[in-house]
């Protein structure tokens, strides 16, 4: 069955041409090419894929682009829905606490697991999704890390579901679980979650030990699924689709399942939606469109590497140090650069003081939550501490100008998100009593 679906995987790719072809493996060549491999194997399947680490990031150059296109783009972060009435929506700015209304022409909800949580806020009593939690663990290992190599390894277990080992970095991350779930915000790792991933890698990688002591980050979010009648959460359809109900006589359209995956179709197909309510005709096709740090990037890694030298001349830092930046933000390193500080963080040394101003200042970062979780690898690559956090914090107030009362809150504020979200505590695991 594998090995017909890998088949039609390529026929659908083959236009495209940017992945070679699968390979399948027999118990043998498998076994030379991963040792530590459970004996029992019976073949290997290898296919290409796409790899994204940090999605977060991919988000916040999504919008970044958005505006760089368009002076009337406009995002409003940490702002939220309130209520509505006589065709005004009453938006709140959650950090000034102030209120204001808007006249839309036309809403999209891409509220995700809380879309008929935002249509109800609308008047609109609507049953959409039928969410599942997908929780996910990163080891630090290096007898896993060096046993997996740069691969992916993705299998099915023996309860049918499908779960993955992953390299991230010099990690490793185990996911991931699908558990039905009714309140999005209550989504958190549990003890029996964890349990059920290092059972399911002892299948895979019989010989090699895990340690919850060597958990250093978890995390756990939920898919946007469309409501069914499916007896299980892995039955239910990983499409999307969009569905339109009226707040008076505003249009709402509601942005129901999809994935990164996915996202381009699904965005053409919304945004399409709303040109039609506006009466304009699309200008631009976005299918092949570059994003944030790919734009002007070439896809030849000789041309990479030149680009490197030529970074490292140009503004005078080591190879290695322009090598990072544009494996991290590609392109936009040069951006980078311009604010470049020859302070390093005493902490996290591979970080540049002119680096943290550059996303604070540009990436508009509003707490240092935004900054640790959101615009950089720190936590979820497990190397939060507390002296990197209170460092983190300084820096932050040097910058924005943060008080010492601001800086002990944003401080709090990060470890209480580490404990109750992620059930972190810096790098040790909190178990659950």
């Amino acid at each position: 069955v594998l090995k017909v679906g890998m088949t039609y995987y390529d026929f659908l790719t083959r236009k495209q041409m940017t992945v070679p072809k699968h390979v399948f493996k027999n118990r043998n060549k498998s076994l030379k090419s991963f040792p530590k491999l459970n004996k029992d194997i019976k073949f290997t399947g290898t296919y290409y894929d796409g790899m994204m680490p940090a999605p977060e990031r991919i988000a916040i150059e999504l919008i970044t682009d958005a505006v760089k296109e368009n002076e009337n783009a406009i995002p409003l972060n940490y702002v939220s829905f309130e209520s509505s009435e006589n065709g005004d929506v009453l938006l709140k700015d959650e950090i000034s606490g102030e209120s204001f209304s808007v006249k839309p022409k036309v809403i999209v909800n891409a509220g995700g697991p809380w879309i008929d949580k935002v249509n109800q806020q609308m008047g609109n009593e609507t049953d959409f999704i039928r969410g599942t939690k997908g929780s996910h663990i990163v080891l630090e290992h290096p007898e896993l890390r060096e046993a997996i190599g740069e691969n992916e390894f993705f299998f099915e277990n023996e309860d049918g579901r499908i779960v993955l080992i992953y390299p991230l970095f010099d990690k490793v991350l185990i996911g991931t679980s699908d558990l039905e779930i009714d309140d999005p915000d209550s989504a958190v790792i549990t003890e029996e979650e964890v349990d059920y991933f290092f059972e399911m890698v002892k299948k895979v990688f019989p010989n090699i030990k895990l340690e919850k002591s060597q958990i250093v980050y978890t995390f756990s979010g939920v898919r946007p699924l469309t409501a069914s009648d499916s007896k299980s959460s892995g039955q239910i359809s990983r499409d999307h689709k969009i569905k339109k109900t009226m707040m008076g006589e505003i249009p709402v359209y509601s942005l129901i399942g999809g994935k990164w995956t996915s996202f381009r179709a699904f965005s053409e197909q919304a945004t399409d939606k709303v040109l039609e309510v506006l009466g304009k005709e699309r200008v631009v096709n976005t299918e092949n469109m570059r994003i944030g740090g790919a734009v002007n990037l070439s896809d030849n890694q000789d041309e990479i590497k030149n680009l490197i030298k030529r970074i490292s001349y140009n503004y005078s830092v080591t190879v290695e140090r322009a090598s990072n930046l544009v494996d991290t933000y590609g392109m936009q390193a040069i951006s980078i650069l311009q604010f470049e500080d020859e302070r390093r963080l005493k902490e996290y040394p591979q970080m540049s003081i002119g680096e943290i101003r550059y996303l604070l200042e540009i990436e508009d970062v509003a707490h240092l939550d935004d900054l640790i979780f959101r615009r950089t690898m720190i936590a979820k690559t497990g190397l939060l501490s507390e002296d990197g956090l209170i460092e983190l914090a300084d820096v932050c107030s040097e910058i924005l100008s943060w008080s010492d009362d601001r800086v002990k809150a944003e401080a709090e504020r990060v470890k209480e998100i580490l404990k109750a979200k992620h059930r972190m505590e810096y790098n040790k695991y909190i178990k659950q009593k």
